[in-house]
Protein backbone atom coordinates (compact mmCIF):
# COMPACT_ATOMS: atom_id res chain seq x y z
CA UNK A 1 0.00 0.00 0.00
CA UNK A 2 2.83 2.38 0.89
CA UNK A 3 4.50 1.75 -2.50
CA UNK A 4 1.25 2.49 -4.34
CA UNK A 5 0.92 5.79 -2.48
CA UNK A 6 4.51 6.78 -3.30
CA UNK A 7 4.08 5.85 -6.97
CA UNK A 8 0.76 7.75 -7.10
CA UNK A 9 2.33 10.87 -5.60
CA UNK A 10 5.30 10.62 -7.96
CA UNK A 11 3.08 10.21 -11.01
CA UNK A 12 0.91 13.12 -9.92
CA UNK A 13 3.97 15.35 -9.61
CA UNK A 14 5.34 14.51 -13.06
CA UNK A 15 1.94 14.64 -14.74
CA UNK A 16 2.00 11.16 -16.25
CA UNK A 17 -0.68 10.42 -18.81
CA UNK A 18 -0.95 8.83 -22.22
CA UNK A 19 -1.07 11.98 -24.33
CA UNK A 20 1.79 12.58 -26.75
CA UNK A 21 4.62 14.56 -25.17
CA UNK A 22 4.05 13.25 -21.62
CA UNK A 23 5.83 10.55 -19.65
CA UNK A 24 4.02 7.20 -19.73
CA UNK A 25 3.88 4.42 -17.15
CA UNK A 26 3.38 0.81 -18.24
CA UNK A 27 2.95 -2.27 -16.04
CA UNK A 28 2.86 -6.04 -16.36
CA UNK A 29 1.76 -8.69 -13.87
CA UNK A 30 3.78 -11.85 -14.45
CA UNK A 31 2.57 -15.43 -13.99
CA UNK A 32 3.21 -18.90 -15.32
CA UNK A 33 -0.35 -19.02 -16.65
CA UNK A 34 0.58 -16.35 -19.22
CA UNK A 35 3.45 -18.42 -20.67
CA UNK A 36 2.81 -20.11 -24.03
CA UNK A 37 2.24 -22.91 -23.27
CA UNK A 38 1.31 -22.19 -19.61
CA UNK A 39 3.70 -23.48 -16.92
CA UNK A 40 3.04 -24.52 -13.32
CA UNK A 41 5.04 -22.36 -10.94
CA UNK A 42 4.77 -20.58 -7.60
CA UNK A 43 6.76 -17.70 -9.09
CA UNK A 44 5.02 -14.40 -9.80
CA UNK A 45 6.28 -10.99 -10.74
CA UNK A 46 5.54 -7.37 -11.43
CA UNK A 47 7.17 -5.03 -13.91
CA UNK A 48 6.85 -1.25 -14.19
CA UNK A 49 8.50 1.12 -16.63
CA UNK A 50 8.22 4.88 -16.90
CA UNK A 51 9.11 6.11 -20.37
CA UNK A 52 10.20 9.74 -20.56
CA UNK A 53 8.06 12.22 -22.51
CA UNK A 54 10.03 11.72 -25.74
CA UNK A 55 10.25 7.90 -25.39
CA UNK A 56 14.03 8.13 -25.53
CA UNK A 57 14.53 6.22 -22.28
CA UNK A 58 12.59 4.21 -19.76
CA UNK A 59 13.36 3.58 -16.09
CA UNK A 60 12.08 0.26 -14.84
CA UNK A 61 11.63 -2.00 -11.84
CA UNK A 62 11.27 -5.78 -12.05
CA UNK A 63 10.16 -7.74 -8.99
CA UNK A 64 10.06 -11.54 -8.94
CA UNK A 65 8.57 -13.40 -5.97
CA UNK A 66 9.53 -16.99 -5.16
CA UNK A 67 11.93 -17.06 -8.11
CA UNK A 68 14.73 -19.58 -8.02
CA UNK A 69 17.77 -19.25 -10.25
CA UNK A 70 16.25 -16.71 -12.61
CA UNK A 71 18.64 -16.32 -15.52
CA UNK A 72 17.29 -13.51 -17.69
CA UNK A 73 14.37 -11.23 -18.48
CA UNK A 74 13.30 -9.50 -21.70
CA UNK A 75 10.72 -7.60 -23.68
CA UNK A 76 9.31 -9.72 -26.48
CA UNK A 77 7.27 -8.51 -29.45
CA UNK A 78 3.90 -10.33 -29.62
CA UNK A 79 0.32 -10.12 -28.38
CA UNK A 80 -1.00 -12.24 -25.49
CA UNK A 81 -1.08 -15.95 -26.30
CA UNK A 82 1.66 -15.74 -28.94
CA UNK A 83 5.43 -16.23 -28.55
CA UNK A 84 7.53 -13.48 -30.10
CA UNK A 85 11.09 -12.33 -30.67
CA UNK A 86 13.24 -10.79 -27.94
CA UNK A 87 13.52 -7.05 -28.50
CA UNK A 88 15.14 -5.73 -25.27
CA UNK A 89 17.18 -7.50 -22.56
CA UNK A 90 16.09 -6.32 -19.11
CA UNK A 91 18.40 -8.60 -17.11
CA UNK A 92 20.91 -11.08 -18.41
CA UNK A 93 22.85 -14.17 -17.57
CA UNK A 94 25.08 -14.08 -14.53
CA UNK A 95 27.78 -16.65 -13.84
CA UNK A 96 25.69 -18.51 -11.24
CA UNK A 97 22.27 -17.36 -12.36
CA UNK A 98 20.34 -14.33 -11.28
CA UNK A 99 18.89 -15.42 -7.93
CA UNK A 100 15.97 -13.11 -7.21
CA UNK A 101 14.10 -14.84 -4.40
CA UNK A 102 12.26 -11.79 -3.07
CA UNK A 103 14.68 -9.36 -4.76
CA UNK A 104 14.30 -7.02 -7.72
CA UNK A 105 15.97 -4.89 -10.34
CA UNK A 106 15.18 -1.21 -9.85
CA UNK A 107 16.24 2.14 -11.22
CA UNK A 108 17.51 0.43 -14.37
CA UNK A 109 17.21 2.33 -17.63
CA UNK A 110 16.79 1.30 -21.27
CA UNK A 111 17.30 3.40 -24.38
CA UNK A 112 17.21 2.81 -28.13
CA UNK A 113 20.70 1.33 -27.75
CA UNK A 114 19.25 -1.60 -25.77
CA UNK A 115 17.01 -2.78 -28.60
CA UNK A 116 18.51 -6.04 -29.84
CA UNK A 117 16.11 -6.89 -32.66
CA UNK A 118 14.96 -3.98 -34.80
CA UNK A 119 13.40 -6.23 -37.44
CA UNK A 120 10.16 -7.00 -35.59
CA UNK A 121 6.67 -5.53 -35.93
CA UNK A 122 7.39 -3.62 -32.69
CA UNK A 123 9.83 -1.33 -34.50
CA UNK A 124 13.38 -0.11 -34.13
CA UNK A 125 13.07 2.59 -31.45
CA UNK A 126 11.68 2.90 -27.92
CA UNK A 127 9.05 5.22 -29.36
CA UNK A 128 7.94 2.36 -31.64
CA UNK A 129 7.97 -0.09 -28.71
CA UNK A 130 5.84 2.28 -26.60
CA UNK A 131 3.28 2.41 -29.42
CA UNK A 132 3.36 -1.39 -29.74
CA UNK A 133 2.84 -1.71 -25.95
CA UNK A 134 -0.14 0.68 -26.12
CA UNK A 135 -1.62 -1.78 -28.63
CA UNK A 136 -0.90 -4.85 -26.43
CA UNK A 137 1.95 -6.23 -28.54
CA UNK A 138 4.84 -6.26 -26.02
CA UNK A 139 5.29 -8.70 -23.16
CA UNK A 140 7.79 -9.18 -20.34
CA UNK A 141 9.22 -12.68 -19.92
CA UNK A 142 11.38 -13.99 -17.06
CA UNK A 143 13.38 -17.18 -17.62
CA UNK A 144 14.87 -19.52 -15.02
CA UNK A 145 17.19 -22.51 -14.82
CA UNK A 146 14.18 -24.78 -14.20
CA UNK A 147 12.13 -23.24 -17.02
CA UNK A 148 14.55 -21.85 -19.61
CA UNK A 149 11.72 -21.19 -22.09
CA UNK A 150 10.02 -18.92 -19.57
CA UNK A 151 8.95 -19.05 -15.92
CA UNK A 152 6.55 -16.07 -15.84
CA UNK A 153 5.19 -13.67 -18.41
CA UNK A 154 2.83 -10.70 -18.66
CA UNK A 155 1.67 -8.19 -21.26
CA UNK A 156 3.08 -4.69 -20.92
CA UNK A 157 0.07 -2.35 -20.74
CA UNK A 158 -0.51 1.32 -19.91
CA UNK A 159 -0.98 1.77 -16.17
CA UNK A 160 -4.58 2.40 -15.17
CA UNK A 161 -5.19 6.07 -14.72
CA UNK A 162 -2.19 7.13 -16.79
Amino acid sequence: MKTQVVVGLFLGMVGVHSAAGAAELFQARLSGAEEVPPVETDTTGRFEILFDKDALSGEYTLRVASGRRVTQAHFHCAPAGVNGSIIVYLAGFQEKGWDVDGKWVSNATITDGNITNTGTACGATLEDIVEAARNGNVYVNVHSVAKPGGEVRGQLLPAKGS
